[in-house]
């Protein structure tokens, strides 16, 4: 086990070091030397393959909370509608398309509307992780940046809803009608949002009676890690719970920050236009409004997590590089490469109908497609299909193969795309900022 941290952990400073000399995203070096080592030298990386799911349910509030922690309810509100088409509607669509697409494309195989509905489900969760290290290295719009980070982290939800609640009974023959469909899914959606809010909620306050900055950074991870087991132990969608529960928890302690801001400024209002105030009463008073942190050690806390969510990052995608068989892909290459071209093309779709409908510009559009890189979420799906499906390995090589070719082609096209576009993105960009500062 300690030749394994120490592969893992060395594997993962060498992917950094890529990654500053040669622009190679951290991701792509993963996997890579991750199935180099692992097939070279396997007594050195061990990992158990049947551990994958567990570790990667374990590992995902972890990896998410990064990001959702950088989230501003704020901006989701202000685009919830532009999230909600990204997220929601285009994820359905996607889904649609591709489940009445490929019979035409694939008519040697005799699937099922819920083989393929549970197909398309499992693909359409994105990865949030390779979004974001990418498009932080540029100099690109807030609000490109938001949609792409913010449809990473909803469409995992979305994807994981339509995969167990529509896709699964479909696939195992029960009785499922539209009106049961829209039902289920409403009352995942509210349930798993209300088991959220509430988890972040609590965790708020408890956070008001630690002064620690360590005991503060071991919440955050308590709450992520509660919301989502509560919802899987209801059944509902435990992404969903984690997003909602940090964001809310975030939500508060933005608020804290807010009253914190214009207390000293009603202070300072007193203190020169009417009654002047001794230092000791203006201390005094803060004293009394007892503030979940402050402002400093909740940025440091949001760095950590960031340097916790890296290792947690490195040790999923070894994870995935162990899982890549090239022989069982290459025998369903044919099938890899149909499904991927589907969902490439569809969300070449999605995407620019997005930019259209909300006028954005064209290269938005591009940008968005490229961002549509597949994760562990996805296997995780994929090997929760039942052991006598008929078509079970296909689709792990089908799962496997769309995750490989997605992180790779997706992401060397998307650097290459941004490189060449950065001054039409930093005119963006620029544009963007004056029309905040008015």
């Amino acid at each position: 086990m300690t030749s394994t941290l120490i592969a893992i952990l060395l594997i993962l400073l060498i992917a950094r070091i890529n990654q500053k000399l040669f622009q190679i995203p951290v991701t792509l070096s993963l996997i890579a030397l991750a199935y180099i080592v692992y097939h070279l030298f396997p007594d050195v990386l061990h990992l158990e393959e049947h551990m994958f799911d567990e570790t990667l349910l374990l590992l995902l509030p972890i990896i998410l909370l990064p990001d959702i922690l950088h989230l501003k309810v704020e901006d989701l509100k202000k685009y919830w509608k532009e999230i909600t088409y990204l997220a929601l509607i285009a994820v359905g669509i996607s889904i649609a398309i591709g489940t009445f697409i490929t019979p035409y494309l694939l008519p040697e195989y005799r699937f099922t509307l819920g083989m393929l509905v549970a197909l398309y489900a499992m693909i359409m969760a994105t990865d949030a992780i390779t979004v974001t290290s990418i498009f932080g290295k540029f100099k690109l719009p807030h609000r490109l940046k938001l949609f792409a980070e913010g449809e990473s982290l909803f469409n995992d939800a979305t994807g994981l809803i339509a995969y167990y609640f529509v896709g699964v009974p479909l696939l195992l023959g029960k009785d499922v009608t539209p009106f049961g469909i829209t039902l289920s899914l409403i009352e995942v959606f509210v349930f798993s949002t209300l088991i959220g809010v509430i988890i972040g909620f609590i965790g708020y306050y408890i956070l008001k009676f630690l002064e620690d900055p360590i005991d503060e950074f071991i919440i955050m991870y308590v709450v992520a890690l509660t919301a989502f087991l509560a919802a899987e132990h209801f059944h509902m969608a435990g992404i969903l719970s984690i997003i909602f529960s940090v964001l809310t928890f975030s939500y508060f302690i933005d608020r804290d920050f807010e009253k914190w801001e214009q207390k000293i400024e009603e202070e300072h209002e007193k203190e020169f236009k009417k009654t002047p105030k001794r230092l000791h009463e203006i201390l005094l008073e803060k004293l009394d409004f007892n503030y979940a942190t402050t402002k400093e050690r909740y940025e440091q806390n949001k760095e950590l997590s960031l340097i916790v969510g890296h290792f947690a990052n490195a040790f999923l995608f070894i994870s995935m590089a162990i899982l890549v068989k090239p022989e069982v892909l290459l025998e369903y290459w044919k099938e890899i490469l149909v499904v991927f071209l589907i969902i490439t093309v569809v969300r070449a779709m999605m995407s620019f109908s997005f930019v259209g409908l909300f006028k954005y510009p064209a290269r938005w559009g591009t940008a968005l497609t490229l961002a549509g890189t597949r994760g562990g979420l996805s296997i995780i799906m994929v090997h929760t299909l039942p052991h006598d499906f008929i078509y079970r390995e296909m689709f792990e090589a089908i799962v496997v193969g769309v995750v490989v070719l997605t992180t790779f082609i997706y992401t060397i096209i998307l650097l290459i795309f941004l490189r060449v576009k950065k001054e039409e993105f930093a005119r963006d960009m620029e544009e963007e900022e004056k029309l905040l500062s008015h």
